[in-house]
């Protein structure tokens, strides 16, 4: 097959490629009308970013042809890419595979390659950041993806019988109300609880003067500003190199530990024994694993590294947790383990948080389904640990109860509170050619014993005449 030269010929290689992987192209999910008089949807994906665009493109290829995918943001704005992600380029390596589902012309390679030809993929280093969200894009149009973008979930509860999930939406004409037979979240890592700023320093400060890394924020707003930030991964780094090239003053790095993070073990874990079958470990190991991870942190990579500390008026402040803030009626006053540093506005860098209750759309499933605290008692307590959702290896969610909630059991998860229990990059891009397949599997298993009765009785009583009626001749007569 010759190299493609164009995205036209990329997208003519693979609808190709998909004829020739279409078997079984027969269709089987029955439809099962929902309360309103409609179809009800055989899976709704909640989050239009990569897992839910590369889920729902894996359904259709294996028929489940009625599905919508529902996102929050404006069309393009999907994820984190252009919104609040500040990186120069992805932090995984530029190899990775996943969306394209095995299809080579659907992968981000080929995509790049059509436009650059192979001498500018032997050329990049890491994936552009907004690279990857204009292959996103790609993606989903060439795939003809059902996006129903500025649907924010707000609520999902069970029919009256269990059979279907009801699904309300905001958007801007108002409540929106779907069923779904089943539900994929993908709302990545801030998907399970979000961000906050302690409140202890948003109560001591005035309104603007702390801003979280994880919220859409102008850079013009650190010109001329010594800006102070608390956080010791890439987005503590992303958002410091972003304030000095916006015109800082200063940018300083605090972090509680006493050195920067250099090990990420999660590099190492890159690999076909790990990602595939991290979910066969027993709950004690990936306990142990989560535990040490935790413990250890995670550094930025190098070249994120090199970028900062290059920068002029960028400072690292190791050994300096932030044990008390003060307003002091012109400036900031941060003060810990003995020392002071002086800004004009802060920055939280410290990741997303893990906690159901934190979501609204969870506030049905919450008290029926079952967590890691429910199911393992672990040597070393860990609450945060505790909190996440203990989901089966395709990512389902479980019953607390046995028998209680069996409707729970329609709900999957890829998001940040999936990592204990399907690993720690299983809802990154490095995960998904391992988790995708599996998530996949999930759905369908629940939509084919869902249909069972139904399937036997056409079994038993349907027509499955291979061979047209015939008149023997008399010669062929025995």
């Amino acid at each position: 097959m010759t190299e493609p030269t164009s995205l036209a010929e990329l997208e003519r290689q693979l609808a190709h490629q998909m004829a020739l992987l279409a078997y079984p192209a027969a269709p089987w999910v029955a439809p099962l009308p929902a309360p309103d008089g409609a179809e009800a949807l055989d899976c709704a994906i909640i989050g239009g970013g990569m897992y839910g665009l590369a889920t729902a493109a894996a359904l259709r290829r294996e028929r489940v042809t009625r599905l919508a995918v529902f996102d929050a943001s404006p069309p393009g704005r999907e994820g984190p890419w252009v919104s609040f992600a500040r990186m120069a380029m992805l932090r995984t390596p530029k190899d990775l595979t996943g969306p394209d589902g095995g299809l080579p012309a659907a992968s981000f390679r080929a995509w790049w390659e059509a436009q650059h030809g192979a001498a500018g993929w032997a050329a990049m280093y890491r994936v552009p950041r907004t690279a990857w969200m204009d292959y996103l894009r790609w993606f989903r149009r060439v795939m003809d993806l059902p996006v129903q973008n500025h649907s924010r979930l707000v609520a999902m509860e069970p029919s009256a019988d269990g059979t279907l999930l009801q699904l309300r939406f905001e958007t801007p004409a108002g409540p929106v109300l779907h069923h779904a037979r089943s539900v994929v979240m993908a709302t990545g890592s801030g998907g399970s609880g979000g961000h906050a700023i302690p409140p202890e320093i948003a109560q001591a400060l005035p309104a603007g003067r702390v801003l979280h890394a994880n919220d859409l924020i102008d850079p013009a707003c650190f010109q001329g500003e010594r800006v102070g930030v608390l956080g010791a991964g890439a987005t503590a780094f992303d958002i410091a190199i972003t304030a000095l090239q916006s015109g800082a003053a200063s940018a300083t790095i605090c972090i509680r530990r006493p050195e920067v993070p250099r090990d990420n073990p999660r590099r190492w874990m890159e690999n076909a024994g790990f990602l595939a079958h991290y979910v066969d470990l027993p709950d004690a190991v990936k306990w142990d694993y989560a535990l040490r991870l935790r413990r250890i942190g995670q550094p930025p990579p190098q070249p994120t590294f090199d970028a900062a500390i290059a920068l002029p008026g960028f400072r690292l402040a190791t050994g300096m947790p932030w044990e008390a803030v003060r307003w002091t009626g012109g400036e900031i006053l941060v003060e810990g383990n003995g020392r002071r540093q002086v800004f004009d506005r802060l920055v939280i860098a410290t990741g997303f948080l893990s906690d159901l209750s934190l979501c609204p759309e969870y506030a049905a499933l919450l008290p029926e389904i079952a967590l890691w605290r429910d199911r393992f008692a672990p040597e070393v307590a860990e609450p945060r640990l505790g909190r996440q959702p203990y989901l089966d290896r395709m990512g389902g969610f479980q019953q607390r109860v046995p028998g209680a909630a069996p409707w729970v059991e329609r709900v999957f998860s890829i998001t940040g509170a999936a990592s204990l229990s399907l690993g720690p990059i299983a809802a990154s891009v490095s995960g998904m050619k391992y988790a995708l397949p599996r998530l996949v599997e999930g759905v369908k298993r629940r939509l084919f014993l869902d249909q069972q009765e139904a399937d036997w009785a056409h079994f038993v009583a349907g027509d499955h005449a291979e061979l047209a009626p015939f008149t023997l001749p008399e010669s062929a007569a025995a």
